[in-house]
């Protein structure tokens, strides 16, 4: 069993990344087909359906992972999608085709380990959710946690975006300059 606060943490991060991707893939549709359709796994068929779903499955996501009863559901869930996106990236890694946009949200991040790494630490987070938690009652220490742990966890996966990005940077720059 693990921790009802550990439970918390998890499931309010995990929410707050697959809402922040989600939007990213809502606003703007037409890149996130554009990246889709760059990593050739799909047929050209099915890509602007796909590129509807995923979105959707995100945002359903951040909503079932922060309600107990659909959490488990939620986390699988979540853990299927980041599975998925770790297979493809990783396909077209062992293809050597590295130089494609993640499509992950936001500023544009180049395939590369880091992000499976990445990724497979997303993972672990997804599945300890479906481990059984204690039915400790939180007390107000707790909420003080949550918030730090919240801001460590946000400040840690922002410090990790950011390393990915100036590899991103440093490969466009060296390609570019010969």
């Amino acid at each position: 069993m693990i921790d009802s606060l550990t439970v918390l943490v998890l499931s309010a991060s995990l929410a707050l990344l697959f809402f922040t991707a989600a939007k990213h893939k809502l606003n703007s549709p037409g890149r996130f087909r554009a990246q889709l359709a760059a990593y050739e796994l799909v047929p050209s068929a099915i890509l602007p359906s796909l590129a509807r779903a995923i979105p959707l499955a995100e945002m359903a996501v951040f909503f079932l992972i922060l309600m107990p009863f659909t959490r488990t559901w939620a986390a699988v869930l979540a853990a299927g999608l980041l599975t998925s996106y770790t297979v493809a990236m990783a396909m077209n890694i062992l293809r050597g085709r590295d130089n494609i946009d993640c499509g992950c949200g936001g500023l544009q991040q180049i395939l590369s380990y880091w992000l499976l790494l990445r990724n497979a630490a997303l993972i672990i987070g997804c599945l300890l959710l479906v481990i059984p938690s204690t039915d400790r009652a939180l007390v107000w220490a707790d909420f003080i946690l949550l918030t730090l742990m919240l801001a460590a966890l946000c400040g840690t996966y922002l410090l990790v975006e950011q390393l990915v990005r100036n590899q991103t940077f440093s490969k466009s720059r060296r390609i570019s300059h010969g």
